[in-house]
């Protein structure tokens, strides 16, 4: 089993705020508010940090060839310090595509699609049987997109009792979990129980300044938290996520 540590976000910034960064056993929630330019450090940094990684995609949001160009998860640089192999980089869980339950290989690694994806149980047992055939000692980072897509299936208390279980079985293996939901479109009770249950909350969220709109996220929960101010960014249209103090007339890192 492998050991807990600390796995930088490659966002110094961010990881300031949690303390040197995210346990690598960690329920993370990412709360994105309806317009919000979301940054992709969930596929594209936090890997880079992590020792040969095994990226599992859970996919409610977008057809499978679009959501794995925009989760950029192929660019993951190759060099000596990140070991992956091309033929096994990720496995995909597609719950968007209506099909009966089926597994291929792409370039890069392998599409599971769920015939029955809004019950919770069947879920949960192609989770639990990709994850167990990596094998303990494989490092696993999950990103699921999202638990309000999902909900669109599935009430949200049984949503409730699917994430008390998944949530649980990330741990036994020491994986980081992430998990995308927008906070909007649930019911205070639901946000505050899914706040308990996770190790660490990041919101996303959009305000007007100046008559510009901008981005900035801000740690709301975390296990080592030091600093819960905001931090505002910008997506260039090269990908590249510019931080900077809204202060200032142009962004600077």
């Amino acid at each position: 089993m492998r050991d807990i540590k600390k796995i930088s976000t490659g966002i110094p910034a961010l990881d300031e705020r949690l303390g040197g960064g995210i346990l690598s056993n960690s329920i993370v929630l990412l709360s994105i508010q309806t317009g919000v330019t979301l940054i992709q450090f969930t596929q594209w940094n936090v890997p880079k940090q992590m020792d040969n990684p095994h990226i599992i995609l859970v996919n409610f949001a977008l057809p499978a060839v679009e959501f794995l160009e925009r989760s950029n998860v192929k660019s993951i640089s190759r060099d000596e310090n990140t070991k992956v192999q091309r033929d096994n980089l990720f496995t995909l869980i597609d719950c968007f595509t209506e099909a009966s339950d089926t597994v291929k290989k792409v370039d890069g690694g392998v599409i599971y699609q769920v015939q029955y994806p809004f019950d919770p149980n069947r879920l949960y047992s192609t989770m639990k049987q990709v994850r167990e055939d990596l094998g303990e000692n494989k490092s696993a980072l999950w990103v699921f997109d999202s638990l309000t897509d999902m909900s669109i299936g599935v009430s949200e208390e049984e949503l409730v009792k699917f994430c008390r279980r998944v949530f649980r079985f990330h741990k036994s293996f020491r994986d980081i979990a992430f998990y995308l939901l927008n906070w909007e479109a649930h019911e205070k009770k639901f946000r505050a129980i899914m706040n308990q249950l996770a190790d660490v909350v990041i919101e996303f969220k959009v305000e007007e300044k100046q008559d510009k709109l901008k981005n900035y996220l801000q740690v709301i929960k975390g296990v080592f938290l030091i600093d819960t101010k905001k931090l505002y960014y910008e997506v260039e249209g090269s990908g590249e996520t510019i931080f900077y103090n809204p202060w200032r007339e142009s962004p600077r890192l």
